[in-house]
């Protein structure tokens, strides 16, 4: 009688690189520390511009609530991070 048991594809699709991880926590990506400081230096620039627009203007604001040339500027200060 045949053998009904089935290996789903994603088992025996795994790569086998014949190296083993043993630190923790797993590397994701090897520039990992350089794009979590650029990351962090975005939302401070983002944070900054959205709270000086905001006082400005006297109200709350968002990304979507700024005009053109107020994206444009937050746009150009991301650009230079």
């Amino acid at each position: 009688m045949r053998d009904t048991r089935h290996t789903p594809s994603y088992e025996t699709r795994r790569p086998d690189h014949g190296e083993r991880l043993d630190e923790f926590p797993l590397p994701v990506a090897p520039e990992w520390d350089e794009l979590v400081r650029r990351s962090n230096l975005a939302s401070e620039v983002i944070d900054r511009h959205l709270d000086f627009e905001s006082r400005l203007q006297g109200r709350h604001l968002r990304p979507m609530s700024l005009c053109p040339e107020q994206r444009v500027s937050l746009a150009s200060d991301l650009r230079s991070l």
